[in-house]
C-alpha cells in the first residue's frame, strides 16, 4: 500500500509527464468547483459495503494544481448483514495534479484526513463502544469533463488507508467511488 502512495508522489513530481496538454479556456488558475453526490464503497478487510454523502470544494492554484477539502457522511451499510461500524465519517484535505487537454481533466491526488468512527454496539455488547478519531490517508484518481464554464461531469475512485483504534482495532481500508455533476465558478 505504501507503493501506491510512492507512485502518486512520483507522478506529482514529474509534472505533466508525456501528455500533450492543450490550453483549456475553462480549467485554469482561479477555477473553483463544488460537488455533492452519493458514494458507494467496499471495505477491503471485510465483505461489507457502505454508502456516503460526499461533498467537495476544490480550487485551482495553478492551471494544473488544485487543493480540495472533502467530506464523507456515512449513510449506513448496504446489505442485510450486521455492519462493523455504526458510522464512519471522514474529512480530507489535500492536493491534486491535473493532466488537462481542452475540456478533459485526468487527475491524481493525495489527501490526508481524519475519520470519526464508532464500532457497532451489537458487536461488543459487554463494552461501551466509543467514537474514535483516527488519522487516515487517501489516494485519489479521477476524471472530469467540463461541459462549459458552469458545470462538469466527474468520476472518481478513492483508496483510504487507516485503522480504528478505539473499543476494537478495525481496519478502515476502503475503496470508494463517486460520480455525478459538479458546478464551477471562476474566481479570477
Amino acid at each position: 500500500m505504501e507503493t501506491i502512495t510512492k507512485y502518486i508522489l512520483l507522478l506529482f513530481l514529474l509534472g505533466t509527464g508525456t501528455l500533450a496538454a492543450q490550453e483549456s479556456k475553462i480549467i485554469k488558475k482561479g477555477l473553483i468547483n463544488m460537488q455533492l453526490t452519493l458514494s458507494p464503497s467496499k471495505m477491503l478487510s471485510t465483505n461489507e459495503s457502505y454508502f456516503y454523502l460526499h461533498g467537495a470544494l476544490e480550487g485551482f492554484v495553478t492551471n494544473t494544481l488544485s487543493f480540495s477539502g472533502e467530506s464523507y457522511y456515512s449513510m449506513g451499510a448496504m446489505g442485510t448483514q450486521e455492519s462493523t461500524f455504526q458510522y464512519n465519517h471522514n474529512l480530507f484535505f489535500g492536493a491534486s495534479k491535473h493532466f488537462v487537454s481542452n475540456n478533459h481533466d485526468l487527475y491524481i491526488g493525495l489527501q490526508p484526513g481524519v475519520s470519526f468512527t464508532k464500532i457497532n454496539s451489537n458487536l461488543v455488547p459487554d463494552i461501551e463502544s466509543k467514537m474514535g478519531v483516527n488519522p487516515v490517508i487517501s489516494e485519489v484518481v479521477g476524471y472530469n469533463f467540463y461541459v462549459n464554464k458552469l458545470f462538469h461531469f466527474f468520476v472518481e475512485t478513492r483508496f483510504i488507508e487507516g485503522t480504528h483504534k478505539y473499543t476494537l482495532a478495525k481496519s478502515l481500508n476502503e475503496v470508494r467511488f463517486s460520480a455525478g455533476l459538479a458546478f464551477n465558478i471562476n474566481a479570477f
